[in-house]
């Protein structure tokens, strides 16, 4: 299991550094574009997280697929991965750096959970009143789950709005059993 911390630890130094350098963006798509290598190619996630295979033979292999295609601070961050022995992080920090980089940007993300499909309207209506809620521009991403019967459940960082129906079942249910 990877611990968060040491994720958020590397992809934070490596949003630092392309942000003194003026090359968040492109950081961000050489992140992706490692990333997508790794789903696309099984085997390259396997060989950069074998304890078997020299670390030397790591940082050729890496440098031989994608030097010339990403910046040298993404090189250099893969290296650095390379010789702490954290390989296993490598797909792990692009939705931290996105994250950071979206901080950075006034950009928010919520996670909106439906029992029925929002409409177009209604989904710039909560965007509208999210972001005047959080001071900033916030995108979305709506799930549907019908166990919550009717409301929404909203969730942005750490904080939980249960405006479902579930949820006020819930509560009632505790209130009256408290009693």
């Amino acid at each position: 299991m990877i611990e968060t911390s040491i994720v958020r630890r590397y992809a934070s130094a490596l949003f630092r550094q392309a942000q003194d350098a003026g090359v968040v963006d492109l950081v961000e798509s050489d992140l992706g574009l490692i990333t997508y290598s790794f789903e696309t190619v099984p085997n390259l996630e396997d060989a950069m997280v074998s304890p078997l295979i020299p670390d030397s033979k790591k940082r050729e292999v890496i440098t031989r697929i994608f030097q010339g295609k990403i910046h040298e601070i993404t090189l250099f961050y893969l290296y650095l991965l390379i010789d702490n022995r954290r390989e296993e992080i490598i797909k792990e920090t692009e939705p931290e750096y996105i994250r950071l980089a979206n901080e950075a940007r006034g950009i928010v993300s919520a996670e909106v959970t439906s029992a029925v499909e929002l409409t177009d309207k209604e989904i710039s209506l909560l965007k509208a009143k999210l972001s005047e809620y959080t001071g900033k521009r916030v995108d979305i991403q709506v799930n549907i789950d019908k166990s919550i019967i009717g409301g929404l459940v909203v969730k942005i960082g750490d904080t939980v709005m249960d405006g479902s129906i579930a949820g006020h079942l819930r509560r009632l249910k505790e209130d009256f059993l408290e009693r």
